[in-house]
């Protein structure tokens, strides 16, 4: 499932990074790797931002971004 597909509570190993070079190496900065673990915190009523917990950080997603990011478990 795409991360931009789960609720608040929502917790997942990431499967795949999809989307371009940019964006990948910016998610993987803030330690969204394939393998790794993420957390959903919050999900904005429309869905158009994404609250995000890793290992190393916490930030905020536009959807944009939380649709390139596959999650399972």
């Amino acid at each position: 499932m795409r991360l931009s597909d789960g609720t608040a509570g929502t917790r997942g190993r990431v499967t795949a990074l999809t989307g371009e070079e940019a964006l990948r190496s910016r998610l993987a900065a803030l330690g969204v790797r394939t393998g790794e673990q993420v957390g959903l915190l919050k999900v904005s009523p429309l869905k158009r931002t994404f609250l995000v917990r890793t290992r190393e950080s916490v930030f905020a997603l536009s959807r944009e971004a939380a649709e390139c990011i596959e999650v399972e478990g």
